[in-house]
């Protein structure tokens, strides 16, 4: 029990300094079930532990806890702020060298695009611009079922509006004898 104690005090005290001195005990309990993994089966005890031993580490200032952090000799890996670097990072090269990279973004024109389509169609075009390429708008119009006619126009005001610059224009239903 012991054992477990200075467990999640080490989470709780990681907790409140990576929060300003507030640690939550949700937060200290998915840490120790994430990083844990042995001590799943004992979620109970943590559970009622945690509770306690986040308001005795609440109950300290700051620099107690950061003070005490250095005294057990527990490592701050870079957590929240390696990933934030991480993302920062924007997307990755294509691999090998590139010039005149062709990309392409094929809607169906059932309706205005969603967060989906901006997530394929926003990176396209910065490869395109990375590269010195073309975008090449492919509306995908062949299931008359699923056509809505004034789609036609909205995706191409919505790629405007997204920042998204399209080189050229092909409609599938204007090219059956091609495929």
């Amino acid at each position: 029990m012991e054992n477990l104690e200075k467990i999640i005090y080490k989470y709780a005290l990681l907790n409140a300094v990576k929060h300003n001195g507030n640690a939550n005990p949700g937060a200290v309990m998915g840490a120790i079930m994430s990083s844990e993994t042995d001590l799943r089966k004992d979620a109970k005890k943590i559970g009622a532990l945690s509770g306690k031993i986040v308001d005795r580490v609440n109950g300290m200032s700051l620099e107690e806890q950061e003070s005490e952090i250095a005294n057990l000799g527990i490592e701050i890996s870079g957590g929240e702020k390696s990933k934030e670097k991480e993302k920062e990072k924007g997307l990755a090269d294509l691999p090998g060298s590139h010039t005149g990279v062709v990309m392409r973004f094929a809607p169906n024109p059932s309706g205005p695009l969603h967060i989906g389509h901006a997530r394929a169609a926003v990176p396209n075009n910065e490869y395109v611009g990375r590269y010195d390429g073309k975008l090449i708008l492919r509306i995908e119009d062949t299931d008359p079922k699923r056509i809505y006619p004034p789609a036609y126009d909205m995706i191409q005001e919505d790629l405007k509006w997204l920042g998204v610059k399209v080189d050229e224009i092909y409609y599938q239903s204007d090219r059956f004898p091609i495929y």
